[in-house]
């Protein structure tokens, strides 16, 4: 097998192959933004870093006035995806109250400290009836256990050379709002009045040669019955402000 990210994605395009009705969760996750946007819609890309909706164009809602916001203002500056990028956390969004339509946010939440603070800044920078589409890891699959049990400090390393992300791209884990239950409580604490979840398997995280690809999908195949599905890597949400 390939390394680092073209690893991933030949893995995910054989399971694909497997599994026709399969799509990955950066694909789901942009078509739920588009599914809530209107035309023109305001959309906050939420710790947009380096990328801003993750490299991809913003074809999931046409005509749309995205803006993003990041602590991190080195990754900020080297976002070339939006054009309208402000530095500042998600605990006090420097954005007025209704400001926006949307807010979308991918591969942040595991990150958070106060992940209650967050959701009550999102809440209050939607309008009413906003969406905020997240997408993010589950505390309840294996990889966030494997994750877990490396420090910190290895992280950056072993992701550049595993899955091919760049310096800047591993920042510490918390896993303070990554299950069902606990999304659940702080988004209705928060003020949100409906928060629909659904899972996502993805086998490429381990698939590093071809006895571990074929046992990734072996475990792919038992996470996705009924009674499992619910620790598939990856949870897709969309609250309603």
């Amino acid at each position: 097998m390939a390394q680092g990210f073209e690893r991933q994605v030949l893995a995910r395009e054989e399971y694909r192959r497997r599994h026709p009705s399969w799509s990955d969760s950066v694909a789901r996750y942009r078509t739920l933004i588009g599914r809530v946007s209107s035309p023109g819609a305001r959309i906050l890309d939420l710790g947009s870093g380096r990328n801003g909706l993750h490299g991809d164009d913003l074809s999931c809602a046409p005509g749309a006035s995205v803006f993003g916001v990041d602590p991190d203002a080195e990754a900020l500056a080297a976002n070339r995806v939006i054009a309208h990028r402000v530095v500042g956390s998600g605990e006090d969004l420097p954005f007025a109250s209704g400001a926006f339509d949307v807010v979308a946010s991918a591969w942040v939440l595991e990150h958070l400290d106060h992940p209650g603070l967050v959701f009550s800044e999102v809440r209050r920078v939607l309008g009413h009836g906003g969406r905020f589409v997240f997408l993010t890891p589950n505390a309840w699959n294996y990889n966030a256990w494997m994750i877990r049990a490396i420090p910190h400090r290895w992280h950056a390393g072993l992701t550049r050379r595993l899955y091919g992300r760049g310096e800047g791209d591993a920042y510490p884990v918390r896993y303070r709002a990554n299950s069902s239950t606990r999304l659940h409580r702080l988004l209705n604490a928060a003020g949100f009045e409906r928060t629909d979840l659904t899972y996502n398997g993805d086998p490429s995280y381990i698939a590093f040669n071809r006895p571990l690809l074929e046992m990734s999908f072996g475990i792919e195949r038992v996470l996705a019955a009924p009674r499992l599905h619910g620790a598939q890597v990856h949870i897709l949400g969309v609250a309603r402000a």
